[in-house]
């Protein structure tokens, strides 16, 4: 991975990587292709991620919003290792969800709003908590 100025892993490859990974788990390549007029695209099964992909009700308006909604939500009492892989997952099922729903360019979007949030909000605790190497040593 990049070395985003020597402080740490660049945290769009990583945002872009999770999402990769999520997309490929249901099938999906990454990035998705643009949906054809008049073309459908097959569509994964929807276990695990169903309950809460059916809440976010997700459309090009709402994305935005229901993503700064449940970020917030999420660390308003303090940022933890918990809450970022919490933040990660909210973000891949957001992914999957649009993509679902025929609408793939939001992908982009997302990975853009993760890493933004990363950087601007979550890049300081995560040095002083051992980066992201020290995500995967458990420190």
């Amino acid at each position: 991975m990049a070395h985003a100025g020597g402080t740490g892993y660049d945290n769009r490859e990583i945002v872009m990587k999770y999402i990769h990974y999520k997309l490929s788990q249901r099938g999906y390549e990454s990035p998705p292709p643009r949906p054809r007029p008049g073309v459908s695209s097959p569509r994964p099964p929807r276990r695990d991620f169903a309950e809460m992909s059916s809440q976010l009700h997700l459309t090009p308006f709402t994305a935005r919003g229901r993503f700064a909604t449940v970020v917030e939500e999420l660390f308003r009492d303090g940022v933890n290792w918990g809450r970022i892989v919490a933040f990660f997952e909210f973000g891949g099922v957001m992914c999957v969800e649009s993509v679902n729903r025929e609408m793939s360019p939001l992908v982009d979007s997302i990975a853009l709003w993760m890493t933004e949030y990363l950087n601007r909000h979550l890049h300081a605790w995560i040095q002083d908590n051992g980066g992201w190497v020290g995500a995967r040593l458990g420190v």
